[in-house]
């Protein structure tokens, strides 16, 4: 693990988005979507692979002051509205679960998983666009039976994406986890509407 301020790691991408809404606010007019044309524009500055870092919530006994630990991944936007983040680890929804011991092992033990994402740009200085996650879905085996477990990503602000190549975390992104169902029933055991985790990804010149 390594020890991380996470407002002070994001703060000039939540920074971005709060002027880009006061913009909005100040000019006195409404917001208009991009027009097709700006839209193959943001596409064109941001498409491709990308490899970066993951930072998600986790616990580190050895030192409880560390609430955080970070992994290698991937993303790819492939077109103007889809973008797929590869290999996306078990263990980091694993360590979001409490009062289940069961399932958070379970869950340890899963594949990694890519998750297809719908994109949509809505400010193309900087870039930023909208994020829409699919589902994690596991098949898991815990406490002598099997369960079926999903997680739900928010499919709105924050969970959005910006691209300024003149800063030293070009493309930075964020997505979270709104809600666990286990066996189609909404849980509490760590990830719920009212405690959503956030996965925050970045790249470095």
């Amino acid at each position: 693990m390594k020890k991380f301020t996470l407002l002070s790691i994001i703060g000039c991408f939540v920074a971005a988005l709060a002027f880009t809404s006061c913009n909005t606010e100040s000019s006195g007019s409404s917001y208009e979507p991009l027009t097709q044309q700006e839209i193959t524009q943001c596409f064109l500055l941001t498409q491709g692979s990308y490899n970066g870092k993951m930072i998600y919530p986790a616990v580190n006994n050895a030192n409880v002051t560390d609430k955080y630990d970070t992994v290698q991944v991937a993303w790819n936007i492939r077109t103007d509205s889809t973008m797929t983040i590869y290999n996306f680890p078990a263990k980091a929804i694993a360590e979001q679960i409490q009062y289940n011991d069961g399932l958070k092992a379970a869950l340890e033990s899963q594949p990694n998983q890519d998750i297809n994402c719908s994109i949509l740009y809505y400010v193309k200085s900087p870039i930023q666009f909208i994020i829409g996650p699919s589902n994690l879905k596991y098949n898991v085996e815990y406490d002598g039976k099997v369960h079926d477990v999903e997680i739900n990503f928010l499919w709105q602000l924050p969970s959005f994406g910006m691209y300024n190549s003149t800063i030293e975390r070009p493309m930075q992104m964020q997505i979270l986890a709104a809600r666990m169902k286990v066996d189609g029933y909404e849980t509490n055991y760590g990830i719920t509407t009212n405690a959503m985790k956030q996965f925050y990804f970045y790249t470095e010149k």
